[in-house]
């Protein structure tokens, strides 16, 4: 059986002429942040723990859909403050359940605070989360065991490979 289903990592000629990843030719907005942030490392822990939640929510729908609520997002999570994501509490997660600006799905929602509690948690001993995930010696599938065990969740193989993409640990991978 054979499906029709585009890889979405397929490069393709945008309207603007230039060739980029399907996922990122949908719109201006991919576009811009396709070819000013991805594939870049993170300047700080920060903008590290925003991508993760902004794959973490992108799980399930188009990173045009992520993207145009980005804005909200960063409203809805302290500016992507790690350590004041980390102190939310269930009224947090109630009031982000009413926000219409983010995708209110109380799974993911729970998983972008835990992840800032587990971002924090790391240390010397455990190494910081860009170095565990650029580690080419361990495979992904021990990687996102060795993440969960550190506390993270929301990160199966999927969403690891395009961390990985996302901060420049890894090229696109068109197949």
């Amino acid at each position: 059986m054979t499906t029709n289903k585009a890889n979405p990592n397929e490069l393709v000629i945008c309207a603007d002429e230039k060739s980029r990843p399907r996922w990122a030719s949908r719109s201006e907005l991919c576009w811009e942040y396709f070819d000013n942030e991805w594939g870049r490392p993170p300047v700080d822990l920060n903008a590290l723990f925003e991508i993760l939640t902004l794959v973490v929510f992108q799980v399930g729908v188009t990173w045009h859909a992520v993207l145009s609520k980005r804005e909200g997002f960063r409203q809805a999570f302290a500016q992507f403050d790690v350590a004041k994501v980390a102190a939310f509490n269930e009224d947090d997660v109630e009031r982000l359940l009413d926000d219409l600006q983010i995708f209110r799905n109380r799974r993911k929602i729970n998983a972008a605070i835990t992840n800032a509690k587990a971002l924090l948690e790391l240390n010397d001993e455990t190494g910081t989360f860009d170095s565990i995930i650029a580690d080419h010696s361990t495979d992904a599938t021990a990687m996102v065991k060795h993440l969960k065990a550190l506390g993270f969740t929301h990160i199966g193989l999927t969403s690891l490979s395009i961390l990985q993409q996302a901060i420049g640990v890894t090229e696109l991978k068109a197949a």
